[in-house]
């Protein structure tokens, strides 16, 4: 009875389940029966990455096609589009009594990342920052897709370095509007702000975590982060005691900035960071910059490293990054928290089909704040926000 059901569910579609087979498309041809797969993508992973092997390669058989390095080329995982890309490495092997083919692929940014920024001009004026990143993305043929408004601060003026990479390019421009950048599957970039989704119940002890490993850490946290000016008075003029640490202290305190980390109990652990040139008289930047070290260094020193079992969640959508997860991991002492998924590598090899998945608090995701190069005024916000109209589509 069992079968039979079975079967009726596939015949109406509600049965089936989606298929985790690995294709990869050159040209018209769709090639599949890797024996090895490995596919890598995260939140700082640029490019995304792909490493395809083929054991048996057998002449006359299907998989005795050609593949040529520089090929366009797509990933699939069943019908889901993971990769696209190009053909980076072929290696070919042969013994006695085998031959094997090794396929790497990267995505389409590869060319931002190894490649100098070159655009007609290398100062651009009056752009918000996802009108600057499409420029910069244009020369690879590559499009950018924000999620939730993300790209819309004002520049006045960037400038690009010359030699530096696109990608670094990028980056900075990010920084400034304080957005994520990563790739996408279909070979284009997305701006967005750190956790776009949430997945409830995602992984779970006992249930689809096949194993975890925790790391709690207090190395490089502080139990406070101040803000300092760094001008010739202060450094320079004699104190009015014999006690520099609190002169000092009181000569810097109308800038009023400090951050702080509650898991940090030894208050003598005090970190300083500078006041940078061109801050506003309030210092708000300054502000912004000690709270967002004291998250970024409590973020990064929070780490779940875990092996789930599938590739998809309970949907039967695949893992993706930038995504909010909930994780139960009681033997582990987390249990019920949300974290943000920063790697993923989807693998199959002789042991099975696996997914090895880092977590981070969300902290640990949001970009270093940078001050604008130059303060647009508001009459200037209000021309350049409309530099740059949304594509069609998106996530």
């Amino acid at each position: 009875m069992s079968d039979l059901l079975a079967s009726i569910g596939d015949v109406l579609g509600y049965g089936a389940q989606p298929s985790d087979d690995v294709s990869i498309v050159v040209g018209s041809l769709k090639i599949s029966g890797w024996t090895e797969v490995q596919i890598r993508c995260g939140v700082e992973i640029m490019p995304w990455a792909a490493d395809l092997i083929a054991t048996e390669w057998q002449p006359g058989s299907q998989t005795d096609v050609t593949i040529n390095e520089g090929d366009a080329c797509q990933i699939y995982i069943g019908s889901d589009l993971v990769l696209t890309g190009y053909v980076v490495t072929i290696d070919r092997e042969m013994t006695p009594d085998s031959h094997a083919v090794h396929v790497a692929v990267a995505s389409k940014s590869i060319d931002l990342v190894d490649s100098a920024a070159e655009i007609a001009t290398y100062q651009l004026n009056s752009m918000n920052a996802l009108a600057i990143i499409r420029k910069l993305a244009a020369t690879a043929g590559i499009s950018v897709y924000p999620v939730a408004g993300a790209g819309s601060v004002d520049i006045q003026v960037f400038s690009i370095i010359l030699s530096e990479t696109a990608y670094e390019a990028i980056e900075r421009v990010c920084r400034l509007a304080n957005c994520l950048f990563y790739d996408r599957p279909d070979g284009n970039i997305a701006l967005a702000p750190v956790g776009i989704t949430v997945i409830p119940s995602a992984f779970a002890q006992g249930r689809n975590v096949e194993a975890a490993r925790v790391r709690a850490s207090q190395a490089g946290r502080f139990a406070s982060i101040q803000a300092i000016i760094q001008t010739p008075l202060v450094l320079t003029q004699p104190p009015a005691s014999n006690d520099y640490v609190s002169e000092f202290a009181a000569k810097t305190a109308p800038v009023n900035a400090v951050g702080y980390d509650n898991g940090i109990s030894r208050p003598w652990r005090r970190m300083l960071v500078p006041v940078e040139s061109g801050d506003d008289g309030n210092y708000d930047y300054a502000r912004r910059r000690v709270q967002w070290e004291a998250s970024r260094r409590y973020g990064r020193s929070q780490v779940i490293e875990l092996t789930c079992d599938g590739w998809r969640d309970n949907s039967g959508s695949l893992w993706s990054p930038n995504t909010i997860a909930q994780v139960s991991l009681p033997a582990l002492k987390r249990d019920g928290i949300e974290w943000l998924i920063t790697e993923l590598v989807f693998r199959r090899d002789e042991g099975g089909t696996h997914c090895d998945v880092t977590l981070m608090p969300p902290e640990a995701m949001v970009p270093e704040p940078i001050l604008l190069p130059m303060q647009a005024n508001e009459g200037m916000r209000a021309i350049n926000s409309n530099n740059a109209a949304p594509l069609p589509g998106g996530l």
